[in-house]
């Protein structure tokens, strides 16, 4: 009985693989289609006049994980405050949002958009608290760390933020 499983189980292995559905290499236009980053830069740095159609699918996954994980009441806030991120995230833990640290980079590359599911997040955590949310929790958190921390210059706009809050040192 074994054998005959094995057999069986290689046929249908065998024959699965020539009905492999391969992914148009070419958009209507004619121009090649490029659907990761890592591809993208390797064909830019051979040619920087790269006329080619993005098609984004680390994005499109990235930002469906981010919707089931928020239908599933995950909520997570990325971002990079050295200082004050232990504070931020004993604050946000209280809403029911995780903290991950973050540091984020400013260029894209090629059509291809960056920090999907970290956007999307932002988006929903803006949506549920409010616009100002994340920043009114930064400023608190901002406020226990000059408080707890008189000694460390902390300056904000060239104004040592210790003044405003009345620390002695």
């Amino acid at each position: 009985m074994k054998p005959i499983t094995t057999l069986f189980f290689l046929f249908f292995s065998l024959s699965g693989c020539n009905n492999k559905v391969e992914l148009e290499k070419c958009d209507k236009n004619g121009k090649l289609i490029v659907y990761s980053e890592r591809v993208y830069s390797e064909m830019w740095i051979k040619n920087k006049k790269l006329n080619v159609t993005v098609i984004d699918t680390f994005c499109i996954n990235q930002k469906a994980k981010a919707l089931e994980d928020i239908r599933n009441g995950k909520l997570v806030y990325f971002g990079f405050h050295p200082r004050e991120f232990k504070k931020m995230t004993a604050i946000l833990k209280r809403f029911g949002i995780e903290t991950k640290e973050h540091l984020s980079r400013c260029a894209r590359i090629g059509g291809f958009e960056p920090y999907c599911y970290q956007n999307a997040m932002y988006d929903e955590i803006n949506r549920k608290f409010g616009e100002n949310f994340i920043d009114s929790i930064f400023r608190v958190a901002q406020k226990e760390y000059i408080i707890e921390n008189p000694n460390v210059e902390y300056f904000d706009d060239g104004i040592d933020l210790r003044k405003k809050y009345k620390v002695t040192n």
